[in-house]
């Protein structure tokens, strides 16, 4: 028997093409979220210059809180909501985040109906670049404590607020590693190359006007018989 068809499936399964591409009409949303992203990782840098300022003059470390959390996440959302204006969302969601990375690192993508296989993927390659990171130090230990005390694992673990910003650069610089190369594939495919208008033969359209077998009109007799007419004779 052979082998050939579960060896091609698995080949299918493991290449490029076993997430979900992104299609032609999807050209202009992956344009609008590299905008998104690239805003989003535009702000994180410029509050993680503040924040390197702050425990400078301060000379004391500056620990990740929630409430901390939220302040920063309101800024950048800010800056979010500017370079989205006006145009529907890329990411439309079922509550307040397209997608989320829980305690146990699992990912839950949280868009609506209405988004787009290709940004569902974008949102994705985020999460798992933070399920990525919890998974670094997940324990059995460190589950208990988050269980016991509810606190996130960034809480839980003494991170710097810092190095939450660092991740959240790394979540959307994963999109756009993402978004880059299928805008990149799309722009080669000849499915998404615009047609060329339609060229319209005037030939035969002139032939039809100017039979082959008909005379040019003489313009001397032409004028002669319209002088005959006018005189009667």
């Amino acid at each position: 028997m052979s082998h050939a068809p579960l060896i091609l499936a698995l080949l299918v399964a493991f290449s490029g093409s076993a997430f979900a591409q992104c299609q032609c009409i999807d050209v202009g949303d992956i344009k609008a979220r590299t905008k998104e992203a690239t805003a989003a990782i535009e702000a994180y840098g410029a509050e993680m210059s503040k924040m390197m300022e702050q425990m400078q003059r301060t000379q004391a470390p500056l620990p990740y809180t929630p409430e901390r959390r939220q302040k920063l996440q309101g800024r950048v959302q800010e800056a979010l909501n500017k370079v989205s204006a006006g145009r529907i969302s890329t990411t439309p969601t079922m509550g307040d985040n397209p997608g989320g990375t829980d305690n146990l690192c699992n990912v839950t993508i949280g868009m609506h109906p209405s988004a787009t296989a290709c940004m569902r993927e974008s949102v994705k390659r985020h999460e798992e670049f933070h399920r990525a990171e919890c998974l670094k130090t997940r324990t059995a230990g460190k589950i208990g404590t988050t269980i016991k005390t509810g606190q996130d694992r960034f809480e839980r673990d003494g991170i710097q607020l810092f190095q939450y910003a660092q991740e959240e650069v790394g979540g959307y610089m994963e999109e756009i590693k993402f978004l880059g190369a299928e805008e990149a594939r799309l722009a080669r495919a000849p499915e998404c190359k615009p047609k060329a208008p339609p060229v319209r033969d005037y030939t035969a359209e002139q032939r039809n006007r100017s039979p082959a077998n008909q005379k040019p009109a003489d313009p001397v007799k032409s004028g002669v018989d319209e002088i005959r007419r006018k005189l009667g004779f």
